[in-house]
């Protein structure tokens, strides 16, 4: 796994993400679509797919995003 792909936890350990919010967190911080497909197709556990996706989508569309 990346080392960029880890969860910090409220202590400030870095640990591999174990829950979809967990692998939310991480991935909605890379920089770039492509990157964020990648992540998914690639570090995320094939049961937690498509809720990963999902969660994503959700907080990308999310209208607060688009307040400025």
């Amino acid at each position: 796994m990346s080392p960029d792909l880890k969860y910090t936890t409220p202590d400030g350990q870095q640990i591999t993400p174990t829950s979809a919010r967990q692998w939310v967190a991480v991935i909605s911080k890379l920089p770039t679509k492509a990157e964020r497909q990648a992540a998914i197709d690639n570090h995320v556990p094939a049961h937690l797919r498509e809720l990963v996706l999902t969660m994503g989508r959700i907080a990308w569309n999310h209208p607060a995003r688009s307040k400025q």
